[in-house]
């Protein structure tokens, strides 16, 4: 009864930190990309979605790297792609394989519930 107790009561607190997380202002909705427009500059895109986690260039393209949340879901990553000669957007997309692999690492990293049952 006691670890079913301490779930419940772990539950509860992560609902809340992440409500509270949610409603600070500081994270970016992924309905947000629905305002994308190809041939959008980097300046206008920044005015959307706020600052990239991560920029490279690959392939003579600029790549940048958005973590926009997605309900019941969490953080996707995103990548928007802009030429490298006019600095144009020109596509964008979610990785879901990376959303995926990120998961599992969690999932890993969480004790299972035998081990949280048995103590």
């Amino acid at each position: 009864m006691k670890a079913i107790l301490k779930i419940v009561s772990l539950a509860i607190s992560l609902l809340i930190v992440s409500v509270c997380v949610s409603t600070s202002g500081g994270i970016v909705k992924v309905s947000k990309a629905n305002e994308l427009m190809p041939g959008m500059n980097p300046n206008d895109v920044k005015i959307i979605l706020g600052e990239p986690s991560q920029t490279q260039f690959v392939a003579n393209k600029w790549v940048w790297k958005y973590k926009l949340h997605e309900p019941w879901k969490s953080f996707v990553p995103y990548y928007l792609v802009f030429s490298k000669e006019n600095f144009k957007l020109q596509e964008w997309y979610a990785d879901e394989a990376e959303y995926h692999r990120q998961q599992q690492l969690w999932l890993q990293a969480i004790p299972t519930m035998n081990k949280l049952l048995t103590k």
